[in-house]
């Protein structure tokens, strides 16, 4: 094949984003679900949309990590803006079903936010930063 039978990237076809998130209810739990690989061009997205939820001030915000299928440093600075925008707006922010990738790198990484167990093994998530008796944090 010569150089000139190359596809260029303009020729390329993109059959499915890299990264989704959609926004699930209006009331006073929206839910936030992640699907794809969360890297630096797409995690300022969660806390983006995450933002202009808080902004509405729920309840509590559920954010659901079950279809991450990769989670860089960059993902874990959207959780701590996230947070901190939770907290400042005395919103609730709730991470369900975390995907192994995301529990992995903020267990290495030290990073200290509780995970909601799966909503199907327990009936009502904890929120971010509080602890049941007996459940651990991840450190």
């Amino acid at each position: 094949m010569s150089i000139l039978e190359r596809p260029t990237r303009h020729d390329a076809r993109v059959d499915k984003p890299i990264m989704t998130v959609a926004l699930h209810g209006e009331g006073p739990q929206p839910s936030i679900t992640v699907r794809g690989e969360v890297d630096m061009s797409s995690a300022h997205l969660i806390d983006e949309l995450a933002e202009h939820v808080i902004a509405r001030r729920p309840v509590r915000l559920i954010l659901d990590l079950s279809r991450v299928t990769f989670f860089s440093a960059h993902g874990i600075s959207a959780l701590l803006r996230t947070r901190r925008a939770a907290a400042c707006a005395g919103v609730a922010l709730i991470l369900r079903d975390a995907a192994p990738c995301v529990t992995h790198l903020l267990a290495a990484t030290g990073t200290r936010i509780n995970l909601a167990a799966p909503a199907q093994r327990s009936g009502d998530p904890i929120a971010v930063g509080e602890r049941r008796t007996g459940e651990s944090s991840v450190a």
